[in-house]
This record gives C-alpha cells, structure tokens and sequence, in this order.
C-alpha cells in the first residue's frame, strides 16, 4: 500500500513539472511509454536518434527551436496536412467554407431555405459549380469526420441529387412535389427563416438537446408550409429537410413520426391552385376577359 503510495505521489510531482504545452498530452505518453525514464523513451538520449520516439501523438510534432525564442511556448503543435497512418491527409478547410458561403450554407437550415429561391435552375447550377471546387479542394486530403464544413458539404450534395437531378426511386415522388410546388416555397422563404434555430445550435456536444431542436426546426417547418402550402407539402418539405439537415449534422437524430396539428392547413383545392405558374393565371384571366368581351360585342 506504502509502494501505491509513493508511486502516486511521484505521478502528481512529475505531472506538476510538465510544462503547459507537454501537459496535455500526458495521459498519451503514460499509455505509451509508462514511467520509463526520459533516456529509454528517447532511444538512450542520443541526440542523432530519428523521431521515431517523439513524445507528440500523431499527426503532431514537437514546436521548433524558434517558438522559444519569439517568446512561444514549447511543446507539441498540429502539422497542417500530416498523414495520421496510411490515412490521407487532413485538409484545409478553408476552400471549403469559401464555397460554402457562395450560397449562404451557414447551417443545415440553409440547406433547406435553398428551396425557396427564385430559381432552382440557377441554384442547381451553382452547387453543381461549387461541390466541383470542394471536390477539386479535397483530392488529396480527407476532411475530418466531424469537421462541420465537410458535414454541410454532404448535406448540400445530398440536395443536388434529390432535388438538382431527379433524386433515386424511393424520393421521385417528393422530389417532383417539391418541384411542383415550388411557387408555394418561395412565397414560404420569411417563414422558413424564422423556423431556424440559434447560431451553432448544431454544434453543440449535448446530443439530446441537439435531436430536440431539430425536430422543433422540422415540426416548425411542418406547421408553416401546411398554412400556406397544404399538408401534403408540408409533409413533403418535413422529410426532406429531414434528411438533408441530418445529413449535414454531427450528431445522427432520429426524426420524430408525430406530426404537429394543424387545425386550420390551407386545403388541397386552394394550394394546388397556389402552385399554379403566376403565367398560367395570368392566360385563364385573359381567357375570360375576352369572352365577356366577345358576349357584350355580340349581344351589344
């Protein structure tokens, strides 16, 4: 019990001596090397060893000389585009969210609000245009796994193929009512945008509470599309940004089946005839004005 002791109190002295940078990585060296002195971990402590026995974890190495003499701390520091193993290199993100902030793909919801834009036309031309460069950008590297940036990248890809190209035969028929009503969206995009959460509300490592604001933003996004649009939209327009905002989070939630009520939802009559292109109304307005117009001449 003394040896347990002892062996402890040594622990606390020899971690109270690291310094800052070192410190943060301790739990690293003690699973590797133990407390085996500094000369065994180092390859007897000669100075031409190679860096096989660098005591920075991977895809991390030891600050140069110079941080010291800038007044930096020493220790270990992130090699930008390391390979970790016979992994890829990480990338920089960068290019990524430069792309990105082309269509204002801030957050998952973003994802969703492209489709209350003036042109789905335009809008599919430009992913089309941005996914190429993210994809250019990561040819030789690999995004990290949690990296938010790469998340809403397949978030948006997910978008270009189910609504830019037709989406697979299990969506073709939500893709084609989303198309169908689009006209109903767009006069959705101010509603959309108050369904949004608070900044980063993704971002956070709460799993629980991030599931529940998503399904607020979906349950959200429901209840006003069923007002404007009917409920077989609102439908429609739930499931997909289901999917593509799942796609574009860290954390995998589970879409809630209860649907919210909606006592007053726009009837199917009323919306379908919402959805009519404004050109269409137009012609069928005309059309009867000149038939009034031809009765009053004949009968005139």
């Amino acid at each position: 019990m003394r040896k347990k002791f002892k062996a402890l109190l040594l622990l606390l002295q020899l971690v109270a001596q690291l310094r800052s940078g070192q410190a943060i990585w301790f739990p690293w060296y003690l699973q590797r090397y133990g407390l085996a002195p500094h000369s065994f971990r180092h390859g007897g402590g000669h100075k031409n060893q190679t860096d096989d026995g660098s005591t920075c974890p991977p895809g991390y190495e030891m600050k140069s000389s110079s941080a010291g003499l800038t007044g930096g701390m020493a220790g270990c520091e992130r090699v930008v585009g390391s390979r970790v193993g016979n992994a890829k290199r990480l990338c920089d993100d960068n290019p990524v969210l430069m792309q990105l902030a082309r269509l204002y793909v801030v957050s998952p919801e973003r994802i969703v609000l492209l489709l209350a834009q003036p042109s789905l036309t335009q809008s599919c031309a430009e992913i089309t245009d941005v996914l190429g460069n993210i994809r250019k950008s990561m040819r030789n590297c690999v995004l990290a796994p949690d990296n938010i940036y790469g998340r809403l990248a397949d978030g948006l890809n997910y978008f270009q193929s189910e609504v830019c190209e037709g989406g697979d035969g299990k969506n073709r028929k939500r893709c084609t009512g989303l198309q169908e009503s689009h006209n109903c969206l767009k006069e959705l995009r101010t509603d959309m945008i108050e369904c949004e959460a608070p900044a980063d509300w993704y971002e956070r490592r709460n799993a629980s509470k991030v599931c529940h604001i998503f399904n607020d933003v979906l349950n959200c996004y429901y209840t006003r599309a069923a007002l404007l649009c009917g409920l077989e939209v609102a439908r429609q327009l739930r499931s997909f940004a289901g999917d593509s905002m799942g796609r574009a989070m860290i954390h995998k939630c589970e879409v809630s089946k209860r649907l919210p009520r909606v006592d007053n939802a726009m009837p199917i009559n009323a919306s379908r005839a919402s959805l009519r292109p404004s050109w269409l109304v137009a012609l069928s307005s005309w059309t009867i004005v000149i038939y009034f117009a031809r009765l009053k001449y004949i009968f005139g």
